[in-house]
């Protein structure tokens, strides 16, 4: 995961980009030293006891960024140059979204819009008026979306026919078993809250 770290000292003060490794049981967080390439001088301000502030955005449905500080107890430089830092003792958390969003695991397929042919199936994994976001396990069968790409989102309802939601691709990721895609819907905005009424989903409690 790649995390934002804040850090100070007497004679520096920058905020670089680096990974999260993992944890050291219950004691430590473990970090990548940063590129010593790109962020130079950062080893007079990595060291034992300093304190940083590690920022990240969780990559899930959610669109949280959270945000701690912590104190470095360790630096080691073999094997790799790792920071380890102990636990923080509280967490800031911060919505992204301007609007509130459902979370569903509903099953849907994508259609390309323009050869009107189906591409992929998908999970819908959260939905709101505005757009959603899908994913499409690393094994699945079918054409990838682009970015930029119009879609046809097709969802079965309770009755048994499809609901269809048009809409472009505008952001992708992943992480080791699927692939991500934010989708911007083309309708007005109260056609899809018609729709997500057929869905019985609840926008407003998410």
């Amino acid at each position: 995961m790649v995390v934002d770290l804040q850090i100070q000292s007497p004679t520096l003060k920058r905020r670089v980009k680096t990974e999260f490794v993992g944890i050291d049981g219950n004691r430590n967080l473990i970090f990548r030293f940063p590129d010593d390439n790109k962020w130079a001088g950062l080893d007079g301000a990595i060291y034992m006891n300093n304190t940083m502030i590690v920022r990240c955005i969780l990559e899930d449905e959610t669109g949280v960024i959270v945000a701690f500080k912590v104190k470095i107890t360790i630096v080691i430089t073999k094997p790799s140059k790792l920071i380890f830092a102990a636990f923080p003792e509280s967490i800031q958390s911060h919505g992204l979204r301007a609007e509130q969003r459902a979370q569903t695991r509903i099953a849907a397929l994508l259609i390309d819009t323009q050869e009107r042919s189906d591409i992929i199936p998908c999970l819908v994994r959260d939905i709101s008026n505005q757009g959603c976001m899908i994913s499409i396990g690393r094994d699945a069968k079918g054409i990838r979306p682009a970015i930029d790409q119009e879609l046809e989102l097709l969802i079965p309802n309770s009755q048994g026919d499809d609901i269809s939601l048009s809409g472009h691709v505008r952001n992708k990721k992943e992480d080791d078993t699927r692939h991500y895609y934010g989708i911007q819907f083309c309708a007005e905005e109260n056609d899809v809250a018609k729709l997500l009424s057929q869905l019985l989903i609840n926008t407003d409690n998410p």
